[in-house]
């Protein structure tokens, strides 16, 4: 949904009253926006290079870096979704005890929900952030050397804010045993960050 969408028409989203699309899926088209500057850069070094080898090398890499953003477009709407169903669940009546423990149940599989979503985003973009540096930076012509720089900051970025997302919805699950499988988690994705 959000992938087709032009810039300014996502962004007049953005500044829009309603709760959707917000910071979680704006994360998850920053991860995007990183994946096309490594694509580029991945373009240009392709076009000069002579040797085969490495430019089958390249051309896997760019289709990497094209599955990625994929994904995080994909996810980019998940987040949305998730947190619709948030608020959703907050409108249910609330009454009667049978109500409330309805209304209770549904609200915990959905903060569940809403902290797997940027946990996801968190795991793609560290794999994109280490392919960036590890696999494709030292390749590059010098004359996007700096456009990947930028793209690897991005993808930290976007990896170390998705973080509070998932803590803004984990400090609300119940469940003990989860919320602490879901930070550990959350944790070992922010550790050792390129």
């Amino acid at each position: 949904m959000f992938e087709e969408l032009q810039i300014t028409q996502y962004n007049k989203l953005l500044a829009d009253k309603a709760p959707t699309p917000g910071g979680g899926s704006a994360l998850a088209v920053i991860g995007a926006i990183a994946c096309s500057l490594v694509q580029m850069t991945l373009n240009i070094t392709i076009e000069k290079t002579a040797d085969e080898e490495t430019t089958r090398y390249l051309r896997e890499e760019y289709t990497a870096f094209v599955r990625a953003q994929k994904a995080l477009y994909r996810l980019s709407d998940d987040d949305a979704a998730a947190f619709d169903g948030i608020v959703t669940c907050l409108k249910m009546p609330k009454g009667t005890p049978e109500e409330q423990k309805t209304r209770q149940s549904e609200l915990q599989k959905r903060y569940h929900r809403a902290a797997l979503v940027p946990l996801d985003v968190m795991a793609v973009c560290k794999d994109a952030l280490r392919r960036c540096k590890l696999r494709v930076m030292p390749h590059l012509s010098k004359y996007v050397a700096s456009d990947s720089t930028i793209a690897a900051d991005l993808f930290n970025t976007v990896i170390r804010n998705s973080a509070e997302n998932v803590y803004a919805n984990t400090c609300r699950i119940n469940d003990s045993a989860l919320r602490a499988n879901l930070e550990e988690q959350c944790r070992k994705l922010t550790e050792e960050i390129c």
